[in-house]
């Protein structure tokens, strides 16, 4: 491990590169590298075997995909007022767990020691019609047992509800290469094998949806929306 002393003299003697890259990582780089992903999850989504809504967009905000059948009108995506009308949604998140944080997004996705990248289904409490804390983790601590196939394609569970897959990092050479050439989507491929496993999770989460809302029942459209 360098001392603080050695990082120091390194950091002062390259504080203008330093600043160089603060700049290029929140502007072009992380602009150009944050796309390349949500074209990647933007095809696995087009080629689901289920009509789909999908928001890829995270270099500017967020990137979440659902079916079709957690929603319901008046749903719209852009209206947060209106997300009670889903039950449940894929996102790109990063794990987290940690007091301490990267200071940017980019280095999640690769190699570190405080965070990883991971694909989250959230079963959204706030789509059905009002549970206690009680019967919510009773029931999704239920369903987890009941679904022993999730975890074992990878998942974790989060008794709050939900269950996230790791990505593997990604190889800093492929990126490197494959950025200087303007393919960077070939170097994502951590990224596509989460999605396949994604895939082969969903029917199982699809059920897990179905079950909750027999349960607990879905919320009611309002008067006059």
């Amino acid at each position: 491990i360098m001392s603080n002393v050695n990082a120091a003299k390194l950091i002062i003697e390259n504080l203008q590169l330093l600043e160089q890259a603060k700049a290029l990582i929140e502007g072009e780089v992380g602009e150009t590298f944050f796309k390349a992903v949500d074209v990647v999850i933007q095809q696995s989504v087009d080629n689901f075997n289920e009509d789909m809504i999908a928001e890829c967009n995270y270099y500017e905000n967020e990137t979440w995909f659902l079916s079709t059948k957690w929603q319901k009108e008046p749903f719209k995506p852009t209206d947060h007022k209106t997300w009670k009308y889903v039950c449940a949604f894929y996102e790109l998140a990063n794990e987290g767990g940690n007091d301490d944080m990267n200071h940017w997004w980019l280095s999640i996705f690769f190699k570190n020691d405080l965070d990883r990248m991971t694909f989250n289904f959230v079963l959204w409490k706030n789509g059905f019609n009002k549970a206690s804390t009680k019967d919510w983790k009773e029931f999704v601590a239920k369903i987890n047992q009941d679904y022993p196939q999730i975890e074992q394609l990878g998942f974790k569970f989060n008794p709050e509800g939900n269950w996230y897959l790791p990505i593997a990092s990604l190889d800093k050479q492929a990126v490197i290469v494959n950025y200087e050439r303007g393919t960077l989507e070939d170097a994502l491929t951590p990224i596509t094998e989460a999605l396949d496993t994604l895939k082969q999770a969903h029917p199982y989460f699809d059920q897990i949806v179905q079950a909750a809302i027999a349960k607990f029942g879905r919320i009611e459209i309002e008067e006059g929306v």
